[in-house]
């Protein structure tokens, strides 16, 4: 080993994840002859080299080389060090890791050629979960082949703090894609209502960008097809033709430029043509085409913007709201496009710069529908102005229109209402308690939605004997969606809540029916499943990333902590079944991240430590002036702000 070669020391490692790129070993092999032993047999034939331009990843562009990259990692401590290494960019074909430690050598295939089951951690990204052996220096190699562009962003984290961003990039690519489904389900409404083509067109240009993002960012491959190696290299170029074709025609339909730029418009449909058949010859000739069909990507996008900018030079009052949206999908695009092309650096600006773009470009377009139907609206009052002949039979027609669509709006809105007020009774007996748990259990619960309807559920059963079963369950977000996710968890749950099985069972069997039937949702949900035997005086439970439960034993807490993840991320995930012993007097708290998640004006958190010390200082009290005091704790201290979610809490005397 050299003096002066570069090694990795795990003690590095925080809760932000190490950057490898500055501190591998690059070996290009460009007739794909050099095979794993001959590295290891001929050290001094393949000489590995330094990237001194690489600081958060590597870019080879689109090559057809193999390379091969190689990295020491040293383990100081007197115990294994479990982490994961990471590649974050999802269209690499073959990405083989070898581990080499003093025990021996480990071989994990991955890349797209392997099927998303066959990985050795189910993810958008490729993921290897790596343990280092105490006390000593491994060696990673890493084999990257792909006929899609070679960027390689590796980071190595440590395994609990990677396990946390994943939920939160989960919830980030929930929001998204939740957004964008707002704005397709609202705009396709109105195209419905007002009979306009801009507004279908705005949903399949939304539509297409929403799965081009998802193929993008590795959704598609790992939630849509999960063993298509075809898809996974040919989509994302294939998608980006087909939302610049519907986005030309968008334009043509929106800015009018058919009859602003007349001379234009034959370059118009000239590009649609090409963004048709370059795909086409793409797929028969992957290597010849690609640059070129990049390329035209960008000169497509170039174009789009220069028509906007002169049809803002012609004061189209649209143009302005559709020149400053398509500026941040162009910018991403470029970025995203000479990214691809190894003219600037790969970090997580250019990467996920399209999907940043795309978010910011679907919300301005919406704005200049919105502006667009104002305008209308002008220009009517305008023409009706000058007609002065036939003013007062055109202010009797608009009258009519405004009365009809006022009415239609009224109707709507009173259907709304309506539902609403259903939906509400609804949930409101689904969680209702029977008398007779009231008389056999010592309990009370609160339940405070922030809307109409909320997404928190809970149920009570008695199994037999003395044997209790309670569900708590939170469905990201608030509202009707996620009190209609509420009713599909009742749903699932009423026929299996009384299996003669572990909470830990119940659950698994739980996930699965939910993967299977609502996955399209795109919605997450915590839950916790808790049995209680009185007469054996066990608490048996199995979480599902729920915020911990609470017992209180002689003034000290013990946490029901996680014992798997979220609901809806992914099948077959297994959760640990635990159980507790508890003695009479013991005092149990479940609730959803509600009751602690309240902020006050400074957007400070009331947080789970002062809830948990609420509990303590407040055993002399009954559980119904618990909770009192708790409600009164967060109305102090969120002094006027209204709560952000929904809260629910149940409280148990043992």
């Amino acid at each position: 080993m050299s003096a002066n070669e570069s090694i990795v020391n795990l003690s590095q490692i925080q809760e932000k994840p190490i950057h490898l790129a500055k501190y591998m070993y690059v070996l290009e092999d460009t007739n794909h002859q050099i095979e794993f032993q001959d590295l290891k047999l001929n050290v001094s034939k393949y000489p590995f080299h330094q990237n001194p331009n690489a600081k958060e990843a590597f870019n080879f562009s689109y090559s057809k080389s193999t390379y091969w990259l190689k990295v020491k990692i040293v383990n100081p401590y007197d115990h294994e060090y479990s982490s994961s290494l990471v590649v974050s960019y999802p269209r690499l074909k073959t990405l083989d890791l070898y581990f080499e430690t003093n025990e021996g050598m480990k071989f994990i295939p991955s890349g797209y050629a392997v099927a998303a089951m066959d990985r050795p951690y189910p993810s958008r990204n490729f993921v290897f979960p790596i343990v280092f052996p105490r006390n000593t220096t491994s060696t990673i190699y890493l084999k990257v082949k792909s006929p899609n562009a070679i960027n390689l962003p590796i980071q190595l984290w440590k395994q609990k703090s990677y396990d946390r961003h994943e939920i939160d990039d989960h919830v980030l690519q929930a929001i998204y894609f939740g957004m964008t489904l707002a704005m397709i389900v609202f705009n396709l409404f109105v195209f419905f209502i007002l009979r306009d083509i801009s507004y279908l067109l705005y949903v399949l240009v939304v539509l297409s960008s929403a799965i081009a993002i998802a193929t993008h960012n590795g959704i598609a491959s790992e939630y849509l097809w999960n063993n298509s190696p075809w898809l996974d290299q040919y989509a994302i170029n294939l998608l980006i033709s087909v939302v610049l074709i519907l986005f030309l025609i968008f334009m043509r339909t929106l800015l009018q430029t058919k009859k602003v730029l007349p001379r234009f418009d034959r370059v118009n449909w000239l590009l649609i043509l090409i963004q048709f058949l370059l795909p086409i010859i793409y797929i028969i000739n992957f290597d010849l085409i690609i640059k070129w069909l990049v390329l035209s990507h960008t000169i497509t996008s170039l174009w789009i913007l220069i028509i906007g900018v002169l049809c803002s030079f012609k004061r189209q009052r649209i143009a302005y709201f559709f020149l400053l949206a398509f500026a941040f999908l162009f910018l991403a695009l470029i970025i995203s496009t000479l990214r691809a092309l190894g003219y600037i650096p790969t970090n997580v600006f250019t990467m996920e710069g399209p999907q940043y773009g795309s978010a910011a470009e679907m919300m301005l377009l919406a704005f200049a529908l919105a502006d667009r139907y104002n305008f209308i609206i002008k220009e009517k009052e305008i023409a009706e102005n000058n007609v002065k002949i036939n003013l007062e039979k055109s202010n009797l027609e608009l009258e009519e229109k405004v009365k009809e669509r006022t009415f239609k709006l009224n109707q709507t809105l009173s259907v709304l209402r309506r539902d609403l007020f259903v939906a509400k009774k609804i949930q409101e007996n689904s969680i209702s308690v029977d008398e007779k748990l009231l008389e056999q259990l010592n309990f009370v619960f609160k339940y405070l939605p922030v809307s109409e309807v909320g997404g928190d559920f809970f149920d009570i059963t008695h199994l037999k004997d003395s044997r209790f079963r309670i569900l708590v369950a939170d469905a990201t977000g608030h509202g009707v969606h996620a009190a209609m996710i509420t009713m599909a968890i009742k749903g699932l749950y009423d026929p299996i809540k009384e299996f003669e099985l572990t909470p830990s069972k119940v659950m698994e069997i739980f996930n699965e029916e939910f993967m299977d039937n609502f996955v399209s949702l795109n919605s997450l949900l915590t839950a916790i499943i808790i049995d209680i035997h009185f007469e054996e005086k066990t608490i048996q439970f199995a979480s599902a990333g729920h915020p911990s439960a609470v017992l209180l034993q002689n003034g000290k807490l013990k946490l029901l902590a996680k014992t798997g993840r979220m609901i809806g991320l992914k099948k077959q995930t297994h959760y640990e079944n635990i159980e507790l012993k508890f003695e009479s007097g013991n005092r149990l708290f479940i609730f959803t991240d509600g009751v602690y998640e309240a902020f006050n004006q400074n957007d400070e958190e009331f947080g789970e430590e002062k809830l948990h010390a609420l509990f303590v200082n407040t055993t002399q009290l009954s559980l119904s002036e618990v909770e009192e005091e708790l409600l009164k704790s967060l109305q102090n201290f969120q002094n006027g702000q209204d709560r952000q979610d929904d809260l629910t809490i149940l409280g148990f005397d043992l």
